[in-house]
């Protein structure tokens, strides 16, 4: 804290743009998902929807990226501002599962699997370009074009997909740095991880 005029007590500016960015990571990550995304500001379906959309066949169960993406591996892509948080969303029959996380980049970012399909992705967004992943098909496409910082991924999983999403705010520091830049790293780092066959 430093004192103001007067005497008074005022936070420190970097804290409070600090703490604004923080909160917009934590609002924008679960915008523009793929087919099927809840609208910002409601629930997911109950939890009994819940249970059955994540544990039935159709959802990707063979990777976890909440503990496939180790500490290790997160520091090493400096990934690791703050510890991953788990993630579990469900609407319309489409089920997303994983965790949020947030570069020292300033950005956050959001890895979960899914029982969304790459043509489900073409089929609602036309504009989207096939990206390298490594070995797999994968999807790019803004999914909120007209919301500068967010970009999405799709890597191709035998059930769904690994869903990867970017959410860079646009402040003075950060807004250089091209979403989906960051979304295709995420995704080419990340898909070698993916187990043979899943």
């Amino acid at each position: 804290m430093n004192l103001g005029i007067n005497g008074t007590v005022t936070p420190r500016i970097g804290f409070a743009v600090a703490a604004a960015a923080g909160l917009l990571l934590l609002v924008g990550c679960g915008e523009g998902k793929s087919a099927g995304t809840p609208a910002p500001g409601t629930s997911p379906t109950s939890s009994a929807a819940t249970a059955s959309t994540s544990t039935g066949p159709d959802q990707p169960t063979a990777f976890d990226p909440c503990t496939a993406l180790t500490p290790q591996f997160l520091s090493q892509h400096r990934w690791d501002a703050k510890p991953p948080e788990p993630k579990q969303d469900s609407a319309s029959g489409i089920a997303w599962k994983g965790c949020r996380y947030v570069a020292k980049a300033g950005y956050g970012f959001v890895i979960e699997t899914t029982n969304t399909t790459l043509p489900q992705v073409r089929d609602k967004f036309p504009a989207a370009v096939e990206v390298p992943a490594g070995t797999r098909k994968a999807v790019r496409y803004e999914a909120r074009p007209d919301v500068p910082g967010g970009c999405s991924i799709n890597i191709e999983m035998r059930s769904g997909s690994l869903y990867v999403l970017t959410n860079v705010p646009q402040t003075q520091a950060s807004k250089s740095l091209p979403a989906c830049d960051a979304a295709t790293e995420i995704a080419q780092a990340v898909a070698p991880l993916l187990p043979a066959g899943s």
